[in-house]
C-alpha cells in the first residue's frame, strides 16, 4: 500500500511540474521589482525574460500567479542556497507555497540592466548586468556588402537609448552572394562572438518582433519583399522592428522618394530617418524638405 502512494504521489508530482512548464505567463515579484510585480516577456523558445531595474537588498521570487497567495501557485526555488540573481545558469525546482521561502534570489546591486532569462526546457535561470555594445553591423547575400569580412554595414546607434539601433538601406536578392536573399546582424565587423538571429530559419523581416542571441544553429531573416527598409534593433530587450520604405514609390507621392546621385549641396537642411541632422550625408536615405530622398 505504501508503494503504491509513493507511485501516485510521484506521478501527481510530475505531473504538476509539467502542468507548470506549460504556463505561458510567470512573474517576478517582490520589493526588489519596481511596483513590486512585474510579467516576464515570453520567448518562442520556452523563455521567458526579466529586462529592467532590480533594488539591491530587496525580496526576489518568480512565480506563475499575479499572486503569491493564488491557488496552485508555484515558484522557481532554486537549487542553491542564496542563489544570485546575476549568475551563471542555475538549476531551478518546482516549489509550492509551502517552500516559497526557500524560493528567493538575492539582488546584488541596484541597476537599471538586469536581464534574467528563465528557461523552462533546461530548468535553469541565468541573470547578468547587460553591458551596451558598442556596435552592431548587418551583413548577408541581400546586402551590398554580401558575406565579405569587415566590410559589414553599420547601424546607427540611437542618441537617446544606447541599447537601440537603427539601419536603413536596401535588402534584395543579390546573385553574386551566397544565400543571396539571407542576412542577420552581428555586434562586431566580423563572425564572432556577438550575432543576433532570427528564431527560424528564413524568417521575413516583417514579421519578426523578437531576437535570439547568440544560440545554436546560424537561421537568417529572408527577403520576401526586395526594396529599403529601415530596421531597428533593441539589443538589451532583444526586439526588432522592420518598415518597408518601398521599391520606387511614385514621384510626388507623401512616400515618394526621390533618386539624386548627385545634388547633395542644394538648399535645406539634410536628415536622418531618426531626425537627427547630417552634415555631410553619403549614401543612404535622407530627409530633406520634408521628403525622403536616396542618394547612390
Amino acid at each position: 500500500m505504501k508503494r503504491l502512494l509513493l507511485i501516485l504521489f510521484l506521478q501527481w508530482s510530475m505531473f504538476n511540474g509539467q502542468c507548470l512548464m506549460a504556463q505561458d505567463r510567470y512573474w517576478a515579484i517582490g520589493t526588489a521589482v519596481p511596483g513590486g510585480i512585474q510579467e516576464l516577456t515570453p520567448f518562442p523558445n520556452k523563455q521567458f525574460k526579466y529586462t529592467g531595474r532590480l533594488i539591491e537588498g530587496g525580496t526576489l521570487r518568480f512565480c506563475n500567479k499575479e499572486s503569491t497567495s493564488a491557488s496552485l501557485v508555484r515558484f522557481l526555488k532554486p537549487t542553491y542556497e542564496d542563489a544570485y540573481a546575476v549568475t551563471n545558469p542555475t538549476p531551478f525546482t518546482i516549489a509550492t507555497a509551502r517552500d516559497s521561502l526557500a524560493s528567493f534570489w538575492t539582488v546584488p546591486l541596484t541597476e537599471d540592466v538586469y536581464r534574467i532569462t528563465i528557461d523552462l526546457n533546461a530548468k535553469t535561470l541565468t541573470g547578468e548586468l547587460f553591458r551596451p555594445w558598442n556596435e552592431l553591423f548587418i551583413v548577408g547575400g541581400a546586402t551590398e556588402c554580401g558575406w565579405v569580412t569587415y566590410t559589414f554595414l553599420p547601424f546607427t546607434r540611437d542618441e537617446d537609448e544606447v541599447c537601440t539601433w537603427d539601419w536603413t538601406g536596401e535588402l534584395k536578392e543579390r546573385p553574386e552572394f551566397g544565400e543571396p536573399r539571407r542576412f542577420k546582424f552581428l555586434g562586431q565587423n566580423a563572425w564572432e562572438p556577438k550575432a543576433l538571429h532570427p528564431f527560424s530559419q528564413d524568417e521575413d523581416i516583417l514579421g519578426s518582433t523578437q531576437l535570439l542571441t547568440g544560440g545554436i544553429g546560424d537561421n537568417k531573416w529572408n527577403v520576401r519583399q526586395e526594396g529599403y527598409y529601415h530596421i531597428r534593433v533593441d539589443v538589451f530587450r532583444e526586439t526588432v522592428q522592420a518598415e518597408y520604405l518601398g521599391a520606387a514609390p511614385s514621384a510626388g507621392s507623401p512616400t515618394a522618394i526621390d533618386e539624386v546621385p548627385n545634388d547633395k549641396s542644394s538648399n535645406g537642411d539634410w536628415f536622418d530617418l531618426s531626425g537627427r541632422k547630417v552634415e555631410h550625408p553619403v549614401k543612404g536615405i535622407y530627409i530633406k524638405d520634408g521628403r525622403k530622398v536616396i542618394i547612390k
